[in-house]
């Protein structure tokens, strides 16, 4: 059987739906609202919660395969929830586990989530598993960035000169799939098709809605400010600030990545995405 957690979220579900397509009849949904699962053949939906080890054990009973969705928040709930998972899949006999984890996971980086995918990456390393690091997902960067910014024409962020290699939720449940199937281990890295910089990104965001945006580069500094302003709280506040340090040293442009080779077909543009999210 095939484990997906996190099965009503953006990934989880689109692992879930893209092995059904593929014929699966063995898939298990782990979520928080398994009634929210959608019915399908081949498809059973059990209730699993990070915060609740012995339940998650009893879910993940008869699981060949789990696909683990990286958990987000605090850092320490992040580690802490991942900590959970892996136990109980140890307790209850899971053979292999592929987990999603980030593109940043360098020593020397300072992004915020590195140390808890560190940890978890370190403890996945004694048993058959499989590591899909994945770059900022091109549908978080539109809802958390990009519509605000369409109110004020102006895309400012401290993105600097660098690109990043936006990629869709989609792409990445579409490759997660197709390496559960695909029975591998190691370590695979789930871009976009280009590093697209803040100036690119404001150009084809204008021409995929027709509103005029431009982008406007400013300091770590005054980005904290804005949102010390805006009462975000402080461990937001350095996740966000923190990637964008990453963006700006080049530690999310790994562009074109794994995706094509594992599924035969190329991820999306960030204008192809822009432009299917507009339409």
């Amino acid at each position: 059987m095939l484990g997906v957690t996190g099965a009503t979220g953006g990934v989880g579900s689109g692992v879930v739906r893209h092995l059904l397509a593929a014929g699966r009849d063995d898939v298990v949904a782990l979520a928080r609202r398994p009634d929210a699962v959608p019915a399908a053949p081949g498809l059973a939906a059990r209730y699993a919660d990070y915060d609740e080890p012995g339940l998650l054990e009893a879910a993940m009973r008869g699981l060949d395969v789990l696909v683990m969705v990286s958990s987000d928040g605090l850092a320490a709930t992040m580690e802490r929830h991942h900590r959970n998972v892996i136990a109980a899949a140890d307790a209850a006999g899971v053979g292999r586990i592929v987990y999603t984890s980030i593109l940043d996971v360098d020593p020397g980086t300072g992004f915020y989530y590195a140390p808890g995918h560190q940890v978890t990456e370190a403890l996945l390393a004694d048993r058959p598993h499989l590591l899909a690091r994945t770059s900022v997902f091109a549908d978080f960067f539109a809802e958390t960035w990009l519509d605000s910014a369409s109110g004020t024409g102006k895309l400012a962020l401290p993105l600097g000169e660098a690109g990043m290699s936006l990629v869709a939720r989609e792409d990445v449940s579409r490759a997660l799939a197709a390496a559960v199937l695909d029975g591998g281990e190691g370590v695979l890295e789930l871009t976009g098709p280009e590093d697209a910089t803040g100036d690119r990104i404001a150009a084809l965001a204008t021409e995929a809605t027709g509103v005029p945006l431009a982008y406007k580069p400013i300091s770590d500094g005054e980005y904290r400010a804005r949102l010390r302003a805006e009462g975000e709280p402080e461990w937001l506040i350095e996740a966000y600030a923190s990637m964008f340090t990453s963006v700006r040293e080049g530690r999310f442009a790994a562009a074109p990545g794994d995706i094509e080779r594992l599924t035969g077909k190329a991820p999306m543009s960030i204008g192809d995405f822009l432009q299917a999210r507009a339409d």
